[in-house]
């Protein structure tokens, strides 16, 4: 061999061996890996009695909250916990006994009534005797009061050392701040409503009467490799609302139809529109399908709060009153291809379906794009169905509606300008609609078509911080749009089928939710699944109620107890896991729900649910112009130059991630709806409008929220 063969293999091993470690390094697993906090930004108490060697325990760092402080604790003992807690300034002393603390958590004290300056704390360890600490810290006079008031704001979901997400009032703006500032060296994105945001460590200014769901995640690459389930990550949500008007612009040719003043998501863990909502009666040719999430709270008040069916576990009601999803074990959890085998006969044989009002197909099992010979299958049971209950409301969402979702985004989904022509020629997108060689055809038999508007992941993410789930609402609109253009659907009723989270596509982590219990006392931690942001909740419900004939709420359990206590822990209990801490360290987990009766409690708080029937209660309040009105794209300025509205209007608001603008027109009254899906969370754009009869108005977008409107034409 050479010299020069040598370095040339030699020169090829280390490129290969080079890459090879990058790789791994990059993608390879690394959930194995601790990432310790990084403190240093924090101020340091000073220790003046650590008198106990037994336990080491002493205060490291501390940081300040209003009037809460929280102190970072260390030993070389566990079982400590709870702790007898002593401040002391300028000879006045305040006590805090038993004071809860567990791993993961500062030691956290409410409510401190001390001056600006120095303050003594002395800690004693209630676990371990003549295990105690003292040290000096100090307290900030000047922000006590930084914090709105807690009768003002309602805070759920993580409770830890990762994120402390509260409103801050200051100098008369009011502000979301996160004083936990958590980093290890990893990778960190936050999003406000599913937008990255920057500075929330610092405060970024919102505006009161709105719900923002905070999310971050940390991993140990870059954040659009999320995909990678080998790699270290972590993920918090708080979602926060806080009370109050926002503020209001002068009136002109439109009138805004406002959130309530009497809404607000519950305080506690249950829903309570089904109790708090005045009764209304279901928009007129509108449906609108949700679940009964309260065990205590009789199924009348959802009829006569705007609910058009609830599910079929309702059963003092008749089957006309109720919807129902069909799913695998309707069949006995049986593949395709024992379906295919069965004669007409045998599947007329099979039909046993009620005449519920609404009955969707979602037979998961199966491929989604059925063989012909299930098509077939399914047309002779379906046939049977509408003979049998020929006013019932009928779709397949598990293989769609003639025209599915091509999920379009600017950000790795399908490119928007590439379905422009199907305005001008509008065809099924779902083999399942192509007929048989024998003329059959699903083309005769659905007379709904859901569209899914299923939360997307939250990455990758643009420059602008949007990911996939900010095109959700636009892409669903098209959608339903192309499928109302099919000359054999133009009699069907065209809804959004929808969930309130996100289902993990890539082993997400799981988001740990806190529940703190009063019978036993002490702090529940449940692992759920991320909640999709209000804004987008309240989106699906507008939209689909004004564009289209409603919406179809999925919910995956059974009403909940009023107990907020009523918790059942076991090792295999269905759930992705929990962790128990009692306040006074001692009692199992197994007391934990101890005084349950009358099933469970609530597993997650489900703001989503609340918005999507407020959505509902705002349609309602422009019912008389929904009823036989028609749609109408609005033109609107941008950046000094109008905007004419197309029939694909919708697909060019994705591509160039516009505002979406449109209407209802009935006679000299008009409905007007808007929303800009990819403007920061806490933006505020006023935009001109041109209305139909040459009147040109303004309207206001706050964030990703929609705008609802309504007004008199001149002609």
């Amino acid at each position: 061999m050479t010299k020069t063969s040598f370095l040339w293999i030699s020169g090829i091993l280390a490129f290969l061996i080079g890459s090879g470690l990058w790789a791994w390094n990059r993608f390879g697993p690394s959930g194995h890996k601790s990432y310790v906090q990084v403190t240093e930004g924090f101020p340091t108490a000073r220790t003046l009695d650590s008198a106990s060697h037994a336990c080491d325990l002493v205060i490291r760092r501390y940081r300040q909250v209003g009037r809460e402080m929280q102190f970072e604790l260390a030993a070389n003992a566990g079982g400590l916990s709870p702790y007898d807690v002593k401040i002391t300034q300028n000879g006045q002393t305040q006590t805090f006994q038993a004071v809860a603390h567990r791993y993961g958590t500062w030691l956290t004290i409410p409510d401190v009534q001390a001056a600006g300056g120095e303050a003594r704390i002395s800690v004693t360890s209630l676990g371990q005797q003549g295990c105690q600490t003292t040290a000096a810290f100090n307290f900030e006079g000047s922000v006590v009061n930084e914090i709105v008031d807690s009768k003002d704001w309602i805070r759920q979901g993580s409770k830890d050392n990762w994120l402390d997400v509260r409103p801050v009032r200051k100098d008369g703006k009011l502000f979301l701040r996160d004083f936990a500032n958590y980093n290890d060296n990893r990778t960190k994105v936050v999003m406000i409503d599913g937008i990255v945001v920057n500075g929330l460590e610092n405060g970024i200014e919102v505006q009161p009467g709105y719900l923002y769901s905070v999310i971050a995640r940390w991993i140990d690459a870059p954040y659009n490799d999320w995909w990678n389930a080998a790699k270290n990550r972590s993920v918090r949500q708080q979602n926060i609302w806080i009370a109050g008007k926002p503020a209001q612009t002068a009136s002109n040719a439109l009138t805004r139809v406002d959130i309530p003043d009497w809404f607000s998501p519950s305080r506690g863990i249950n829903v309570d529109f089904d109790t708090k909502f005045p009764e209304f009666e279901p928009i007129k040719g509108k449906l609108v399908m949700q679940y009964r999430l309260n065990n205590y709270v009789p199924s009348d008040n959802y009829y006569k709060r705007g609910i058009s069916y609830l599910s079929n576990t309702e059963k003092e009601y008749p089957a006309e009153k109720m919807h129902y999803t069909a799913t695998p074990n309707y069949f006995g959890d049986k593949d395709e291809k024992w379906f295919a085998s069965l004669s007409k006969e045998q599947v007329e044989a099979l039909v046993g379906v009620p005449g519920f009002g609404v009955y969707a197909y979602d037979f998961e099992f199966w491929s989604q794009h059925y063989p012909k010979e299930v098509i077939q299958r399914l047309i002779w049971f379906s046939r049977v169905v509408k003979k049998n209950h020929p006013d019932m409301h009928l779709m397949d969402y598990w293989g769609g509606g003639a025209y599915t979702n091509p999920h379009i985004n600017t950000v790795g989904g399908a490119d928007p300008k590439k379905f422009i022509s199907e305005y001008s020629a509008p065809k099924s997108n779902n083999p399942n609609f192509d007929p048989l060689p024998n003329g059959d055809s699903f083309r005769e038999i659905f007379n709904t078509t859901p569209i899914d508007v299923y939360p997307k992941p939250m990455f990758a993410t643009d420059n602008a911080g949007n990911s996939p789930n900010n095109f959700v609402l636009l892409s669903a609109i098209h959608s339903l749009r192309i499928n109302k253009l099919l000359p054999y659907q133009k009699n069907n009723k065209f809804i959004f089928y929808g969930w309130n989270r996100y289902m993990p596509l890539y082993k997400d982590p799981i988001v740990p939710w806190n529940y703190q219990l009063t019978d036993p006392k002490g702090e529940l931690i449940m692992n759920q699944l991320e909640m999709m942001p209000a804004s987008q909740a309240l989106s699906f419900s507008l939209f689909s109620l004004i564009l289209f004939d409603g919406y179809y709420l999925w919910h995956d359990g059974a009403p909940s107890a009023q107990n907020p206590n009523a918790y059942k822990l076991s090792k295999d209990m269905w759930g992705w896991g929990y962790e128990w801490y009692p306040a006074d360290g001692k009692t199992p987990e197994n007391e934990v729900g101890r005084n349950t009766n009358g099933g469970t409690a609530a597993p997650y708080w489900d703001f989503p649910t609340e918005y999507y029937a407020l959505g509902n209660w705002m349609a309602k309040q422009v019912e008389d112009v929904l009823t036989g009105g028609q749609n109408r794209d609005l033109a609107f300025q941008m950046n000094g130059q109008w905007i004419q509205p197309k029939k694909e209007q919708v697909l060019l608001a994705i591509d160039g991630k516009q505002p979406f603008i449109t209407s209802i027109v009935k006679g000299n009254q008009i409905v007007v709806l808007a929303v800009d899906s990819f403007q920061q969370p806490s933006a505020q754009r006023k935009m001109k409008v041109r209305l139909p009869d040459g009147v040109e108005t303004e309207i206001e977008l706050y964030g990703n929220w929609p705008s609802l409107y309504r007004g008199t034409l001149k002609k």
